[in-house]
């Protein structure tokens, strides 16, 4: 079941143009299962479909999306009519045909910003559903003048190769934010040491040779319990004695309050020292 597998009677799904709403009830997975196998054409789960069935970040709900062979009838308003299915990457999740992971993020592009694209992604190689050569060996050989290679290998040149995944949504998004802001892109899951050299946290992002920090919070984080907050506080502490100096954003500071974001992150890189080290 995917994660947005909850038993409800009403399911709404938006697609350019269109509205579906489903009465049912069963869950959105299997009302997905539903269509796919519904016996008049051979279908694929693919597209944001797929995307929500694995689980990976930017879809917020289920999308009854097909792919069908070119020219099949009858065509639902959710089939994508693709020629030489021969060539697309198919796996089968419980006997149930769907598009591989690195697949369905190519097919991605074509109907979602590069920015759902880009927390997609991030969030495939966090869960270690694909890795990164995988990936840009898909991008750049299977489909390279194909359906959504080149916006998928547009996505891809976004991140240094090699970088860790960021650790969570909220960090994709934040990293989006400063790209638009004109901050310039820090590293990623960040190690701090101190003045010895041993390791005393990972922060979300770095940027040396500044000796400063960004920490991103997380719903989950309000919700901590005590023995949590003790830890977390604790922990600020630690990187504070360092010598890095720290800035720390909400949920809604980064998805709401993107220029305070930027204007307090370059704020404290002018203010940090340059990392000393003996």
């Amino acid at each position: 079941m995917g994660p947005g597998g909850a038993v409800g009677s009403v399911l709404l799904s938006h697609l350019p143009g269109m509205l579906l709403l489903m009465t049912s009830v069963l869950n959105p997975m299997d009302q997905i299962l539903e269509l796919a196998g519904d016996g008049r054409v051979p279908r694929v789960i693919g597209y944001r479909a797929a995307t929500w069935t694995y689980g990976l970040d930017g879809v917020a709900g289920p999308y009854p999306e097909f792919l069908i062979p070119h020219g099949a009838r009858p065509r639902g308003p959710f089939d994508h009519q693709r020629r030489r299915m021969e060539d697309i990457e198919i796996v089968y999740l419980d006997g149930v045909a769907i598009t591989s992971v690195r697949q369905t993020l190519a097919d991605l592009c074509a109907v979602a910003h590069p920015d759902v694209v880009e927390r997609a992604v991030e969030s495939a190689l966090r869960l270690k559903l694909v890795t990164e050569l995988e990936l840009r060996d898909f991008a750049y050989l299977f489909t390279f003048a194909r359906h959504g290679g080149p916006a998928l290998r547009a996505v891809l040149d976004r991140r240094p190769i090699g970088a860790p995944p960021t650790g969570s949504d909220l960090e994709t998004i934040c990293l989006q934010v400063y790209r638009y802001g004109g901050v310039r892109i820090p590293q990623r899951q960040y190690p701090v040491l101190d003045l010895e050299g041993e390791w005393v946290a990972t922060s979300d992002f770095g940027f040396p040779p500044k000796a400063f920090v960004v920490e991103t919070d997380g719903f989950a984080t309000h919700a901590a319990t005590r023995v949590q907050q003790q830890y977390d506080l604790n922990r600020q502490n630690r990187i504070l004695d360092t010598g890095h100096h720290l800035r720390r954003f909400t949920y809604l500071d980064v998805t709401t309050r993107p220029l305070y974001v930027c204007r307090a992150t370059l704020r404290g890189l002018d203010e940090a020292p340059l990392l000393h080290r003996r």
